[in-house]
């Protein structure tokens, strides 16, 4: 317990008492904290592939519904989860050197 009565004794507790916000208030201002002209690179054994393509809520939103990710799901994941889907969407066709195994 706490010397101070207004701490809450729990975490929960005092997760509650905060209000609850949808990721589409926030989404604009965290694109614009990110920076206007992002430069992107997407890395795989074949290419490196550079943009520097302004990230907007538009784009953002489309790269989602690209990587089959729904609205509903967009509260689940963070912004960085989302971008690294995106990247390894990119390494789906490279081949990878099979890694032989203990019988082999």
């Amino acid at each position: 317990y706490h010397a101070d009565n207004t701490i809450p004794e729990t975490i929960e507790k005092w997760l509650d008492e905060f209000e609850m916000f949808s990721i589409y208030e926030v989404l604009p201002e965290i694109l614009e904290l990110w920076g206007a002209n992002l430069q992107t690179q997407v890395q795989s054994k074949k290419k490196v592939t550079s943009t520097t393509r302004e990230m907007t809520t538009a784009l953002f939103l489309l790269r989602c519904t690209e990587i089959g990710i729904s609205i509903c799901e967009l509260d689940l994941l963070t912004i960085g989860m989302i971008l690294d889907m995106w990247t390894e969407k990119a390494n789906d066709n490279v081949k990878y050197d099979k890694l032989a195994s203990q019988a082999e």
